[in-house]
């Protein structure tokens, strides 16, 4: 029995099945980063759309005749637009009437909360595989070296 080449092929083993695992962990997460992006760039593009300008207007419009209406933003409501049509439903603003929430036609949500990712996020879903390869090969190769110490060498 060979120990140290049985351990070499073990950690090369685990290292590729580890870096397989890391790979479709990556694609994973680089799908998510990507749609988090998506609807960022797509809510700041309804935000400042004409149709979302429009509805601003006419509620601001509205809410300086009547500030008694519940969709100028009272206690008990958010005030909101419904605007059907630039691909957005409805508008939900905050009290200061900036852009907080937007309902699109296709049955999305999106939000103003939603922030771009950082670069670290991709950097991180790329070194995925890297990680699936080391650390399961570096482990082998760390447990090997540890059970070698207590093996007696044969002269």
């Amino acid at each position: 029995m060979n120990l140290r080449e049985g351990t070499r092929r073990l950690a090369l083993l685990l290292g590729a099945v580890g870096a397989i695992v890391g790979g479709f962990a990556s694609y994973s997460e680089l799908q998510t980063i990507r749609e988090q992006l998506a609807s960022h760039y797509r809510f700041e593009q309804l935000a400042v759309s004409p149709a979302a300008q429009h509805a601003l207007n006419s509620l601001k419009l509205t809410c300086a005749q009547d500030a008694s209406d519940k969709q100028c933003g009272d206690e008990k409501y958010v005030p909101m637009s419904e605007v059907n049509s630039g691909g957005i439903t409805t508008i939900y603003w905050s009290r200061d009437y900036q852009v907080q929430w937007i309902k699109t036609d296709d049955g999305q949500n999106l939000f103003s909360t939603t922030p771009t990712p950082a670069a670290w996020e991709y950097l991180l879903g790329a070194l995925l595989p890297v990680f699936g390869f080391l650390i399961p090969w570096g482990a082998v190769r760390a447990i090997g070296w540890v059970g070698a110490g207590f093996i007696k060498p044969i002269n």
